[in-house]
């Protein structure tokens, strides 16, 4: 019964989600398909500046910038809009639980994901790569994301409810991390101790476990501890927060 109540809950949650866009793109024409279009320039551009200045293979750059991309367009949404995402009029007039709201603004995030998997596809599709059985390593990489995307959502939503200078500090530290991690340039450039912009980069780490498995490589060791360590210790962690803020957070908005 518990099991049918929380499939009841989660779907109520999708649903929503799926409103929240059609009503953000009820007025446009091509609706969500922007999404797509809007990546697919960004990639274009991104791999004509690197063709043009350093002479890289486009059949080498163009997926590792596309996959980059895509998932660092879904980490950067998930934390600016979550950083502001408990600052709404509906916690005053429905009684809805943060929780739930989260994985709305979550699930919603994931729906725009899953429509720019088709510019990875394309880009990996006319530059021949071909997918093996270490795309399966992408399920953990998935499953790590999304409980990420969750924790963080949670916790900056509670901090910048309650702390409002870090909706600024946020915004210009991840902008920040897109530029020194290897998100659309390759990491082999680092050399000596700038290869820590990699090593101990969870964003670069979180990435690579869906980048890596589209580009037929394996997860390495390292990249599974630090992964899954890091995962496991910010979800106790927001377990911890919610439990304590959850009827708290009202007084801050």
């Amino acid at each position: 019964m518990k099991f049918n109540n929380l499939i009841i809950y989660l779907s109520s949650c999708l649903e929503l989600s799926w409103i929240d866009i059609k009503l953000r793109y009820a007025r446009s024409v091509l609706g969500p398909l922007w999404i797509v279009i809007s990546s697919m320039v960004l990639i274009g551009g991104l791999t004509f500046v690197f063709n043009s200045l350093w002479g890289m293979d486009v059949k080498a750059i163009v997926p590792w910038i596309a996959i980059g991309v895509i998932v660092w367009g879904f980490i950067l949404t998930v934390v600016e809009e979550g950083s502001q995402l408990l600052m709404n009029d509906v916690f005053n007039n429905l009684a809805i639980k943060p929780l739930k709201w989260c994985i709305i603004h979550v699930f919603k995030n994931v729906i725009i994901l899953t429509h720019n998997f088709l510019v990875i596809g394309l880009a990996l599709y006319f530059c021949d790569v071909k997918l093996n059985l270490n795309a399966f390593w992408m399920v953990y990489g998935v499953i790590v994301l999304l409980i990420n995307a969750m924790s963080f959502s949670i916790i900056l939503s509670f901090l910048c409810t309650r702390y409002r200078d870090f909706i600024l500090v946020i915004r210009n530290g991840m902008f920040l991390l897109f530029l020194i991690t290897p998100i659309f340039w390759m990491p082999d450039v680092l050399k000596g101790n700038r290869a820590i912009l990699a090593d101990y980069n969870i964003l670069f780490q979180l990435i690579q476990t869906i980048r890596d498995p589209l580009l037929g490589n394996s997860l390495s060791t390292y990249n599974l501890l630090f992964t899954s360590s890091f995962t496991l210790f910010f979800g106790i962690f927001t377990i911890l927060i919610y439990k304590k803020y959850e009827k708290k957070f009202n007084l801050w908005i």
